[in-house]
């Protein structure tokens, strides 16, 4: 049954053509290589499963390379890309083995013949397109042959009980952020390495000879590599392409990727659908069901990922322009499941919840097709309505017990906020849908550290609707103008911030008294809500710039009113900003007594974020009456509320503060390290370090001071670079671990 070459491989000769090493260099993969490698001693059946030019190929044959010396027998590859149907997988497997199949014998049966007793090792290469015939194949191979090994490759599971799956991700990208890469701090690793930079950059020079990765390129190196997600095939198309441009000219033409990384990139003795990247999503598209289409085009639309059950709604079955789809409940579920099979989206567990995430390209290639379907206004303005109305929930619910989740939601929702944001609203979307969910953004943006992101996004909004759409939507208007000046206020554009509130106080008294209301009490208390929260927002304005005086004027009116917004947490800050004058006018009397009263008020709702603010103003209180263990206390405890809700800007905030006690009781060491960790954050936010408050800014200039004086430049250095690489959260602990509180304060 054997031909002479097949009779060497059977006793031990890896096949020719498969087993000899590749003409290009191998990136990367070492886990993959170690995982598959042990797995390959404990499973009968391992499959690697990913996306269409994620490598799959070449590290099953990497990996095979590696174990080769455990099979005596040989090992084998079968190449199913080209066969029409899964009838024909026995015979490929023959072929490859070299078993010769007489006519009217069962090529199954003779092939279990041939290998029985053997030790073999079987990769099954590109099984996608004919799973079934894949699996009935397999399954009936390891149930005839109890030493067969099989390794196969597949953009999904084979499903077969036996079988271990393992994932196939994308190259390792650098480490980027808010967009760009990082600078390499002393003793930290070059945060450009990485295994898709080394790929681009290995083969671009193989291109293009005289391409070398250098200090002035590698960011953009880094971008490119980030634009096409680390997929290797991508990578290798698009530096081929340094042939004939520039690196920045084809990071600029990366928005038509298939266009650019097309056949003219082409590796010529790839197999066709490996010579473009279009023909390899081609591929993906056309083995999906016709649902699983539709939800590719749908989540095409999300950046940053989706939650699975936000996934399933915007999937559900629904009349698109008076079309019936397919109607049954569980079809959005499966359709969904179905790309995750096919590798087109992956899951991960966020907080007990699954989340999808889609490649770039992926999604790319999904918002091609949905421009060419005809549904794409329809499909669009589902993502926007849906994404907007989580904005507005969160928002209602700001100052209350709900308020910790819905900002833990918004904050995995960034992205899609951001692209909602920024383009253009489609036809026929209501302005209200956006302004309406301007109120989610506050709060959102301040603890995301998204400041000046935010107070764009609401200049933007403004911009696009300078005054109230109707006399029925000028609360919601309203609204957004306060959220506008609070963004514009803490990102330090001040004149822009009184602009935006007195806008709003203007479109407040232009509007009718009843403006056709249904329940004109309840549109008067709306009124009077918004005014004092414009009044309060006056106050902070005023605080912020160091007139207390003014401050003080404005919030007693806002209270004055006796109607206040719960989700601006209009009453509670009045209060608060009272107590934080009277910090600075050195009453501790009265600050403390005001501040626990606005603490109290925000325990009492369940408010975690305010609750934060209110124990770094005691802090703050404390510490400047030279009581630094009460102080440190407060920040403590101020520390675990950040956790909860994921606070950067009130961890940089109380970060200054600790750094400052520290440095008064002596700790300058400790106190350099939180300096150095804070200063990572407060740039990237759009915000001016400490909110611009004078009071606060001067006591870091003197902690600043008293620990370059304690330790000396060199050694302030040292532990300034140690906070960096550190980061705050981390930083923050430690201090606190080296300094901990004696008891909390009740």
């Amino acid at each position: 049954m054997y031909g002479p070459e097949k009779q060497e491989q059977a006793a031990g000769v890896i096949q020719r053509g498969f087993g000899q090493a590749e003409a290009t260099s191998f990136v990367g993969r070492e886990p993959e290589l170690a995982v598959g490698s042990g797995l390959l001693k404990r499973r009968r059946l391992v499959t690697l499963v990913g996306t269409g030019g994620v490598g799959k190929t070449r590290l099953a044959r990497q990996i095979v390379r590696e174990v080769a010396e455990r099979f005596a027998d040989g090992t084998y590859c079968a190449e199913l890309a080209n066969l029409g149907s899964g009838h024909a997988i026995a015979e490929a497997i023959t072929s490859a083995v070299g078993v010769q199949v007489a006519a009217g014998q069962d090529p199954l049966h003779t092939l279990a013949g041939a290998l029985r007793g053997r030790r073999v090792l079987l990769l099954l290469d590109n099984c996608e397109h004919v799973l079934d015939g894949c699996a009935h194949t397999v399954r009936d191979l390891l149930t005839l042959l109890p030493d067969l090994r099989v390794l196969a490759t597949s953009r999904q599971p084979l499903d077969v009980g036996a079988e271990h799956v393992l994932q196939v991700r994308p190259l390792g990208l650098p480490t980027m952020a808010h967009g760009h890469p990082l600078h390499m701090l002393a003793g930290e690793e070059d945060p450009m390495a990485s295994p898709a930079v080394t790929l681009f950059a290995d083969r671009a020079e193989a291109a293009s000879p005289g391409f070398r990765v250098t200090e002035a390129n590698r960011h953009t190196v880094a971008r490119v590599c980030q634009r096409l997600d680390g997929l290797p095939l991508a990578l290798e198309i698009a530096a081929r392409r340094l042939r004939t441009l520039t690196l920045e000219e084809l990071l600029e033409r990366l928005d038509d990727r298939f266009r650019l990384l097309g056949p003219g990139g082409r590796d010529r003795t790839a197999h066709p659908r490996h010579q473009a990247l279009r023909a390899l999503f081609d591929w993906s598209y056309e083995l999906c069901t016709e649902a699983e289409r539709r939800a590719w085009q749908q989540l095409s639309l999300c950046s940053g990922g989706a939650l699975l059950s936000d996934a399933e709604q915007l999937c559900r079955s629904a009349d698109e322009g008076g079309v019936p789809v397919a109607a049954a409940a569980d079809d959005s579920f499966e359709a969904v499941a179905g790309l995750v099979d096919k590798s087109l989206l992956t899951s991960e567990e966020t907080d007990g919840q699954t989340r999808l995430h889609m490649l770039e390209t992926v999604r790319a290639y999904g918002q091609e097709r949905l421009a060419e379907s005809g549904r794409a206004q329809h499909v669009l303005r589902r993502h926007r309505a849906w994404y907007l109305n989580l904005a507005a929930q969160a928002g209602s619910a700001y100052g209350s017990s709900e308020e910790a989740s819905w900002l833990r939601r918004l904050r995995a929702e960034h992205s899609n906020l951001r692209q909602i944001v920024t383009a253009s609203p489609p036809a026929g979307e209501p302005a209200e849908t956006v302004l309406r969910a301007s109120l989610g953004f506050w709060l959102h943006c301040l603890t995301s550290a998204n400041v000046g992101e935010g107070a764009r996004w609401m200049r933007k909004i403004l911009e696009r609707n300078p005054r109230p759409p109707s006399s029925e939507a000028t609360g919601t208007w309203c609204q957004a103008a306060w959220v506008a000046g609070f963004l514009l206020l803490l990102h330090g554009d001040h004149s822009s911030a009184q602009e935006m509130i007195g806008r709003g106080e203007q479109a407040l008294a232009d509007a009718p008294a009843t403006s056709g209301s249904a329940n004109p009490a309840a549109h008067q208390a709306t009124r009077a809500e918004l005014s004092a929260a414009f009044l309060q927002l006056r106050g902070l304005a005023a605080l912020v710039t160091g007139d207390m005086v003014t401050s003080a004027k404005y919030a007693r009116s806002s209270l004055a009113t006796g109607h206040w917004s719960d989700s601006l947490l209009t009453h509670a800050q009045c209060i608060a900003q009272l107590g934080f004058t009277a910090v600075i006018q050195g009453d501790r009397t009265r600050s403390i007594a005001l501040l626990e009263q606005a603490l109290a008020m925000s325990e009492a709702r369940g408010d975690v974020w305010h609750r934060c603010y209110l124990l770094w103003a005691l802090a703050v209180d404390h510490g400047e009456a030279e009581r630094p263990e009460i102080a440190l206390q407060l920040l403590y405890r101020a520390l675990q509320h950040t956790g909860e809700i994921d606070e950067h800007m009130g961890e940089a905030a109380l970060g200054e503060t600790l750094a400052w006690v520290l440095s008064s009781c002596g700790d300058a060491r400790s106190a350099a390290v939180v300096l150095g960790a804070v200063d990572r954050v407060w740039h990237p936010s759009g915000t001016p370090r400490l909110f611009g408050f004078a009071l606060l800014t001067s006591h870091r200039e003197r902690c600043l001071r008293n620990a370059r004086r304690s330790l000396g430049d060199i050694e302030y250095t040292r532990a300034y670079q140690e906070g960096q690489r550190l980061g705050l959260r981390h930083a923050l602990e430690m201090a606190f671990q080296n300094n901990a509180p004696t008891e909390t304060v009740g």
